[in-house]
């Protein structure tokens, strides 16, 4: 504490006076953050809370983050359980709120150097969310004190300062100015990426003229705002997007500090590109959030768009970009069921042979619907099963039955060697008939009052060809998995081939025709266990967007040729092997 000609410490006032006359540059001021469950403390508990003191150069001491016991047993969304992982396990490590804001306003003390009655300058991202939030905290724990926190919202700096950004949300602004913000929203990383904000902020505040913490609030307190601009404004030049050739391939959106944010393919890298950013669509939140951020877009041509789509899965597995969705690796694997398809392992051996599976409960309802034609008694568990469905929910068991009547009398064949040849040919013959539709995996887990007789035989019919489809993939995998694929798009003059060895392109190259596969050499012709035990989230991948792409290439009138060890098919035959995948 400074004091005043020697004769003792300045008054709460002087400091305070002082403190609010402090440069920008110099200042230390408390970064807050709330999760909670609702938009207000009447609609939703305090879920988490986080804080540190940080300068303009970033945090100048640890963080704290803790989840917060919850006061009411009001449920929590789950919208909010994706958006924060918290989950019941989370208040096993939860404080009660007396602690928190006990640890919260000890950390307060030392801003304040002994000045007890002023209000700590602090930095709320979006001030109107967190503010309700903090004021029933403190109106409960406060003990009648002044509010201890004099706070600015950093969006609505963002707002004056960056007025054409398509967002400003902590993500979109702090990927903007450099950062790497994470996707969940926790209270620890929205702490760190507010802080990042502030130190990128403070250098444009004072080139603005505004250099300390009264001017900052005479600012924001203007009326006079900039209007928004008629149309957004992209940090990604569009001269650069312009640039781009009209050419397959892989495009990567990168961010200022080099992180890659998305990985695509394109038929045309210069079109692609152009219609993310087109003004004729209506882009999702998560898109504009994105594009602000993108500040480079690097491109890898590809001969082909079959090519292209390969690269892409590769891509996203090696680099898990933020904004991607579909083909990652993270968190997955690949199973193989038993014969009976009642037990699965990540790895197959003597008794696991059906696979490649995408998932381990794959094969349940396809498992149930076996066991039902076999002539098991329709439990409870196998009917939720063959519907795929939670039991707690599923339809009455006479309503079952009755729709089980008409769906094996619609499908399964009496004549068939075996229970599981009966539903294969089945799958196989509705799959056929709908022409090569993917089962919808809309959600019809609605409440019971909502069964009808169309209803389950809808359900059984989607899992009947959703699980004989993915038997037949799996076979159809393990080939390509050390085959060779010749195709010529119909746009292309002439072919390419690749060579696959343990799902792997270890080889590529142009033909002159299709049919010159024959010519290309092969490899040894490796064993089945040794074809699936190549396989992993990334092989699986690889070979199932191989197998979209050249059912792409044969549906817009081009060719594929296919070897498999000796075997080589192409035209009718090859067709007819497509047809069921």
């Amino acid at each position: 504490m400074e004091t005043s000609r020697g004769k003792g410490t300045c008054s709460a006032i002087d400091y305070a006076a002082r403190l609010m006359a402090d440069r920008l540059r110099d200042l230390r001021v408390l970064v807050l953050d709330c999760q909670a469950a609702g938009a207000t403390p009447v609609h939703g508990d305090l879920l988490e809370l986080g804080w540190a003191v940080c300068d303009e150069r970033g945090v100048c001491e640890p963080s704290r983050a803790h989840w917060i016991a919850r006061r009411t047993t009001r449920s929590v969304p789950r919208a909010i359980r994706e958006l924060t992982g918290w989950s019941e396990a989370s208040d096993a490590e939860a404080l009660t709120e007396g602690v928190a804001w006990e640890l919260l306003t000890n950390d307060l003390r030392l801003l304040r150097n002994g000045s007890p009655a002023s209000a700590v300058p602090t930095l709320i991202h979006y001030a109107s969310f967190e503010l309700p939030f903090l004021r029933d905290l403190h109106a409960r724990l406060g003990q009648a004190a002044p509010f201890p926190f004099d706070v600015r919202c950093v969006h609505a700096i963002a707002a004056r300062l960056f007025p054409d950004l398509p967002r400003r949300n902590i993500r979109a602004l702090a990927g903007y100015l450099g950062h790497s913000p994470q996707l969940f929203r926790r209270s620890a990383g929205h702490v760190q990426a507010t802080a990042f904000i502030w130190h990128a902020l403070v250098p444009k505040l004072e080139a603005a003229g505004i250099d300390t913490w009264s001017t900052l609030t005479h600012w924001l307190e203007d009326t006079r705002r900039p209007s928004r601009p008629a149309r957004r404004s992209y940090p990604l030049p569009a001269s650069q997007r312009r640039a781009l050739p009209d050419r397959p391939g892989v495009y990567r959106f990168v961010r200022s500090n080099d992180d890659v944010l998305y990985v695509g393919k394109a038929a045309s890298l210069k079109k692609r590109v152009a219609s993310h950013f087109s003004s004729g669509g209506r882009p999702t939140e998560r898109a504009l959030e994105m594009l602000t951020q993108v500040q480079r877009v690097d491109v890898v041509e590809t001969e082909s768009i079959l090519e292209a789509a390969l690269f892409e899965s590769d891509e996203i597995k090696r680099l898990e970009p933020p904004y991607n969705v579909q083909l990652r690796g993270a968190e997955r694997n690949v199973w193989f069921a038993s014969r009976d398809l009642g037990a699965q392992l990540p790895a197959p051996d003597a008794l696991h042979r059906v696979g490649p599976l995408p998932s381990q409960r794959a094969l349940a309802p396809y498992a149930a619907l076996i066991a039902l034609t076999a002539g098991q008694e329709p439990s409870e568990r196998l009917r939720a099963a063959a519907l795929a469905v939670p039991w707690a929910i599923g339809p009455a068991p006479t309503l079952f039955a009755e729709g089980w009547g008409v769906f094996a009398e619609q499908h399964l064949r009496a004549r068939a060697r075996s229970a599981a040849r009966s539903v294969e040919l089945a799958a196989r013959a509705l799959w056929l008939l709908r022409g090569r539709d993917e089962p919808t995996s809309a959600n019809e887990d609605a409440a019971p009052d909502d069964w009808d007789l169309a209803r389950v035989i809808r359900r059984l019919e989607r899992n009947l060809v959703q699980g004989g489809l993915m038997i037949r993939r799996a076979r159809w995998l393990c080939l390509l998995a050390g085959g060779l694929v010749a195709f010529r798009e119909s746009s292309m003059p002439s072919a390419r081939y690749l060579v696959l060895a343990r799902a792997n392109i270890v080889e590529r190259g142009g033909l002159e025709h299709v049919a010159d596969l024959v010519e290309v050499a092969a490899r040894a012709w490796p064993g089945l266990h040794e074809r699936q035990a190549c396989f992993d989230p990334a092989s699986y991948d690889r070979l199932r967007v191989l197998t979209t792409e050249l059912h792409r290439v044969l549906d817009e009138g081009g060719e594929v040729a296919l070897r498999f060890g000796s075997r080589f098919l192409s035209g009718e035959r090859l067709l007819r092997w497509m047809r069921a995948l």
